[in-house]
């Protein structure tokens, strides 16, 4: 039976019930789809009138939403509010903030950022850690990554509980933590939960002669991914298509390798910084000269039709964005005749 007013159903079948507060995951995927779907094509639909409906921020209350009917009529929008965070959640998000700060570093919790993203750790006001325990879709995981790396941090990591399901896994940068806070009540022990998800690679002999890089699967301390992280010897990189966490010195071991470049994942160029009320800063991409002297070129995609944002490849001869720049990688390795 659908109650009156409380329930917002998926276009994929999805239900959320509203009669009470929604978890953080939830709620993140609902303000993820702000400014998405359109009256005749929807991304949610009332459970009470069964009209398309899109997701808006309360305009009192910036910190509470509401799902607006695409077609006035007579039933009310939905009201759409955040339950506190759960103890499980928050202990895994100070025992970051725990780690970094171990280390010297600054750590903040519930960042809002200028890409309307609310980071639930952020270390250095650089690297931000999204802890997650709720069925998150992937979809929903890349569209707050992407929109909080635009906002500025150099990167994000997305820290599993030991139960919670993984569909994002492979799609933004992850690991999982394994052991004592799910199920202790006090904030576990400085450098006692281990976490898996990391990657190195090792030198291995090559069936057709010399040697090849193996992944090689990281069991590592969370403390050690969170300090790593923000030290850069940690890096997102994609792997095959994958995204992954791999260690710097894996990342240089492949590329010695194979001669090809780990493509970073980034969700598009740092153009503003992160937190919403620190001051405004521009972002002054380095300009490449052209040849025999003359003016700097700009720095944009140089693919045909593109336009979008490049940077410097391989020479530096070539500005390419993050999609182009994969697309040469993969083809590259092809015309080589690399193993995968």
């Amino acid at each position: 039976m659908t109650i009156v007013g409380s329930l917002l159903i998926w276009a994929d079948g999805r239900r959320v019930d509203l009669r009470s507060a929604i978890d953080q995951e939830t709620y993140a995927e609902l303000e993820a789809t702000q400014g998405l779907g359109t009256r005749k094509n929807p991304l949610m639909f009332c459970g009470n009138c069964n009209d398309g409906i899109h997701i808006k921020h309360c305009p009192s209350d910036r910190n509470r939403l509401f799902g607006a009917h695409f077609t006035a009529g007579d039933c009310a929008d939905l009201t759409i509010r955040k339950s506190v965070m759960t103890d499980e959640h928050k202990r895994m998000a100070e025992y970051h903030a725990a780690a970094a700060r171990a280390q010297g570093l600054n750590a903040d919790f519930e960042v809002t950022t200028t890409g309307r993203t609310r980071v639930d750790v952020v270390i250095d006001g650089r690297i931000g850690v999204e802890v997650q325990w709720s069925d998150l879709t992937a979809g929903a995981a890349i569209r707050r990554t992407a929109r909080s790396m635009k906002a500025g941090l150099e990167a994000v990591g997305w820290c599993a509980g030991l139960y919670a399901k993984q569909a994002w896994a492979g799609n933004v940068p992850g690991y999982q933590w394994l052991d004592n806070g799910q199920v202790l009540r006090e904030m576990p022990p400085p450098r006692s939960v281990r976490s898996r998800g990391l990657l190195t690679f090792r030198a291995d002999r090559s069936w057709r002669g010399g040697w090849e890089p193996v992944p090689e699967p990281l069991t590592a301390l969370v403390d050690e991914a969170v300090v790593r992280m923000a030290a850069g010897s940690i890096k997102p990189v994609m792997v095959g298509g994958v995204v992954q966490l791999v260690r710097a010195d894996g990342i240089k071991l492949y590329e010695e390798l194979t001669g090809l470049w780990l493509t970073p994942y980034t969700a598009g160029l740092v153009s503003a910084r992160s937190l919403s009320s620190s001051p405004e800063v521009r972002c002054e991409r380095p300009a490449v000269r052209a040849a025999g002297g003359a003016e700097p070129e700009s720095g944009l995609c140089r693919e045909p039709g593109c336009g979008e944002p490049g940077r410097p490849y391989e020479n530096g001869a070539l500005w390419l964005c993050v999609p182009h720049t994969w697309g040469h990688y993969k083809l590259g390795r092809k015309a080589r005749q690399l193993p995968r």
